[in-house]
């Protein structure tokens, strides 16, 4: 037996129930993830192949015996005890995203910029009573590069391009992904040319809004003088936008607040 619905965007974490010789498919956006629940065992299939901008999220509960995976992307992972909770969680990425503007963008002297930033979640499994958790992926598998002066001197971030959206009503909220307003205000005497701009997204929290959309806190980059560097502040909470918000994740590292970072520019 097999049922299937179209759920909201957030409708994909939460707690869920697998009993034995049964499975949980859920599709979000691009992400596919399978659960299935065997004596004794618990195993996990996931891949992101599907749709860039798909923006459904699907769930279908099936019972079936267990499939040997064609690509050998099973993870397995023992528990004992007849527990058949589940828990799916989202989380934000382990590192800083360097975001380059699909279209270059420039902010004049003394002029301030309110920019929507989007990337793709984490995803966290738990399963058993009490909750272990078994796995962490990216809904979306971003590149990597390097950021800093040289090659000695920077950090290892995700990178990803951006539309450099000003207007909210423009950005599709999209399931699998989370959305940062970044305000720029350009205090030095040159024009701020947006090549590239860093995000510290592991020291951000998480939350979620009335609509099961998925936000973070303001973040807000002061560029005092020419050149990259820039004094950093993290809103208090959820953004004005996020109506309703509450949040459900903490940052993965201790947030740096009113200090002076390298944000806009790098030589690598």
């Amino acid at each position: 037996m097999t049922s299937s619905e179209r759920l909201r965007p957030d409708a994909w974490i939460g707690d869920f129930s697998v009993p034995v010789g049964s499975s949980l498919a859920l599709t979000v956006g691009p992400l596919s993830l399978n659960v299935h629940r065997s004596p004794r065992e618990w195993l996990i299939r996931h891949q992101s192949t599907g749709e860039l901008y798909a923006d459904g999220v699907t769930l279908e509960r099936r019972q079936e015996a267990r499939s040997e995976p064609e690509d050998r992307s099973e993870h397995r992972f023992v528990l004992t005890g007849d527990s058949t909770a589940l828990r799916i969680a989202p989380r934000l990425p382990d590192r800083a995203i360097v975001s380059r503007p699909l279209t270059p963008l420039s902010i004049p002297a003394s002029e301030t910029a309110r920019l929507y930033l989007s990337y793709p979640l984490w995803v966290t499994v738990a399963a058993g009573a009490p909750a272990r958790e078994l796995l962490e992926f990216p809904s979306m598998r971003l590149s990597d590069t390097w950021f800093g002066d040289n090659t000695l001197e920077g950090v290892l971030c995700y990178a990803t391009r951006s539309r450099c959206r000003l207007d909210l009503a423009e950005h599709p909220h999209l399931p699998y992904r989370a959305i940062t307003p970044l305000v720029i205000r350009n205090q030095a005497k040159e024009t701020l040319l947006l090549d590239r701009v860093r995000l510290p997204v592991a020291t951000l929290s998480l939350y979620r809004d009335a609509d099961g959309r998925f936000w973070t806190q303001e973040v807000t980059l002061t560029r005092q003088a020419g050149g990259g560097l820039a004094d950093l502040a993290l809103g208090s909470g959820a953004p004005a936008e996020a109506a309703g918000a509450s949040r459900i994740a903490e940052p993965r590292e201790a947030p740096q607040r009113n200090t002076l970072v390298r944000a806009f520019s790098a030589l690598f």
